[in-house]
């Protein structure tokens, strides 16, 4: 078996024709349909799964793919546009966003179509994407916030690991689209990027409390009071995140 297969596709669910992406993956056991933060409909199968059985497990479905598709795109909506002059939020500083396109044509006159790139210049985050696609400006932004995640919240893990006599086995950096973070029974902990657009104190919190899982594999007491050793007021920090659920602008 080789690397897994993209194909885009599209069926009609009720009265609306509904676009979708379906992928076929080695060593995958059971059919999963996501909508994901754009938008964007995907139906991930075993490697064997026909595309006619990919739109009838999408009828099947229909309504919570209709009733998902629809919440997030008024999540989208009520996005701020990805254009110069848009605010981002990086832990506890504002960033001013600043659009600028690069060439579409190089030295030689032949035409190309450049990655992109995005560079910090103090309060201002210059990103350089092939076109004003928003699209693309959202995935170079990504990528950055990516990259300063794995900078960022290890150096947190390793602040309050040795505080808590705790050692993870691995930490990642993920783009879970429910949760902050989590702890497997292996040690390993995974981040979720969008920490660094929640103010500081709430991003440690998360840091602290899956290191907590190392010791305590459930919300216990026992879990809570070694979260309150490191994090005080972690109560005041978990209703602040849970506010912020949902409207961060990536």
């Amino acid at each position: 078996m080789g690397a897994t297969i993209e194909r885009e596709d599209a069926v009609r669910l009720g009265t609306v024709e509904v676009p979708y992406v379906f992928k076929r993956v080695p060593r995958r056991r059971h059919v999963h349909i996501m909508v994901n933060d754009g938008g964007t409909i995907e139906v991930r199968a075993p490697w064997r799964f026909s595309l006619p059985r990919a739109r009838e497990v999408l009828r099947e479905n229909a309504q919570w793919v209709l009733r998902t598709l629809e919440r997030t795109r008024e999540k989208l909506a009520g996005r701020p546009r990805l254009v110069s002059g848009a605010r981002l939020p990086l832990l506890d500083a504002w960033l001013r966003l600043d659009v600028r396109p690069q060439a579409q044509i190089d030295l030689f006159g032949a035409a190309r179509r450049p990655r992109g790139s995005v560079e910090r210049r103090g309060a201002v985050l210059r990103t350089s994407p092939a076109s004003l696609d928003e699209g693309e400006v959202r995935r170079l932004l990504e990528s950055w916030y990516r990259g300063a995640a794995a900078h960022h919240l290890a150096s947190r893990v390793e602040h309050y690991a040795p505080r808590l006599g705790v050692e993870p086995a691995s930490v990642a950096i993920r783009g879970q689209r429910t949760r902050w973070g989590s702890c497997s029974a292996q040690g390993r902990i995974s981040l979720n990027w969008r920490l660094m657009m929640v103010p500081g104190a709430f991003a440690d919190y998360v840091v602290v409390h899956e290191l907590c899982h190392l010791r305590h594999m459930n919300h216990s007491l026992r879990f809570w009071a070694m979260v309150e050793s490191a994090v005080p007021d972690y109560r005041q920090r978990e209703r602040g995140l849970r506010a912020l659920q949902g409207s961060l602008p990536l």
